[in-house]
């Protein structure tokens, strides 16, 4: 995935919370947009979960960024 791509969604206004897919199958979700860093060179970003663990993850292993489905259907109401 292009991080260009990455940039725009965590930084869009309405946030919404998302889920970061690896190529390996993990899940690394961001509720929040500080909780991912994309930094101003290079390939990798930079993902913090909510007891403060890092993971580094090259861009080129992000399959998909995945929303939640319940609350797009509770948006549509």
């Amino acid at each position: 995935m292009r991080i260009e791509e990455i940039r725009k969604i965590n930084e869009a206004n309405p946030f919404k919370p998302y889920t970061v897919r690896v190529s390996d199958g993990d899940g690394l979700p961001v509720p929040h947009p500080d909780f991912l860093f994309i930094p101003p060179v290079g390939g990798t970003v930079i993902v913090v979960d909510l007891q403060g663990c890092v993971t580094l993850v090259d861009a080129n292993h992000i399959t998909k960024l995945e929303f939640s489905a319940a609350r797009a259907a509770k948006q549509s109401r």
